[in-house]
């Protein structure tokens, strides 16, 4: 199941446009769309451009520095610290904070997450961006609030089973590489389907292991970078947040 989520341009939106400005080829703006989150042929929706900020992990290339000589997890093989990684998100029941996402370009949007495994996840995007996506009931909502419209996928197609299956299921991606500092572990897997080339990479704090950001290689070498700021996990989360919305219509957010 891996190969949906490496056949994504990223985790999250996959972009972002800068006030309408025109990109290197006029036909196509650069744009944020939920491309991680709903099929690929989806059509993109602008989101603006905002002054890149610094993210806790260099933003073009996913891996860690070179690991000093007191590295977490030392003792443990490679397959037996992404076992752990994994073994950890499984566990993970509710989680809520910020959230800063850098595109290939440069181009930086944030927000807020909201996720309540197995099977519900939130994100809202801060202004101007009008796009919500929430995942509940086997189903991916995406509204777009200032054209109105709210659409939706099968989880199951989407990059989002990943995070949200309560088994999680590395399916045909390989293990690349686990690197280890003092407080943190990266763990790379690549994907094995000649249609969904890339690779993700996950980093986790040490020794506890605390997820920190995830970031996305795409077939033609650009990466996203998602990282998480504020992060609080195993509280209690409204249910009015993965509401899915009116036929048609908005999310209801009250």
């Amino acid at each position: 199941m891996i190969s949906a989520l490496l056949s994504s341009v990223a985790f999250f939106a996959a972009g972002a446009a800068s006030g309408g400005a025109p990109a290197s080829t006029p036909e196509m703006a650069e744009r944020a769309t939920p491309a991680a989150v709903i099929p690929a042929a989806a059509a993109a929706v602008p989101i603006a451009h905002k002054t890149p900020t610094p993210v806790k992990l260099a933003a073009a290339v996913p891996a860690l520095a070179p690991a000093p000589a007191a590295s977490a997890f030392s003792d443990l093989s490679d397959q037996e610290v992404a076992a752990k990684v994994l073994g950890h998100l499984e566990g993970l029941t509710t989680l809520s904070g910020g959230f800063v996402q850098t595109a290939p370009s440069g181009a930086v949007v944030t927000g807020k997450v909201y996720l309540r495994r197995p099977g519900q996840i939130r994100f809202d995007y801060d202004d101007p961006s009008p796009i919500t996506i929430v995942a509940t009931g086997g189903m991916v909502y995406v509204e777009n609030s200032e054209l109105e419209t709210a659409d939706s996928y099968p989880l199951k197609k989407t990059p989002l089973r990943f995070l949200l299956a309560k088994k999680i299921d590395i399916g045909d991606a390989t293990l690349k590489s686990v690197e280890r500092r003092a407080d943190a572990v990266a763990v790379t897997y690549a994907s094995s389907g000649t249609d969904t080339e890339g690779e993700i990479t996950l980093v986790m704090s040490a020794p506890d292991l605390a997820i920190e950001q995830w970031s996305v290689r795409d077939p033609q070498g650009g990466v996203t970078v998602v990282a998480l700021q504020g992060v609080e996990t195993g509280g209690s989360l409204e249910n009015r947040l993965f509401r899915a919305p009116e036929a048609g219509g908005a999310f209801i957010n009250d």
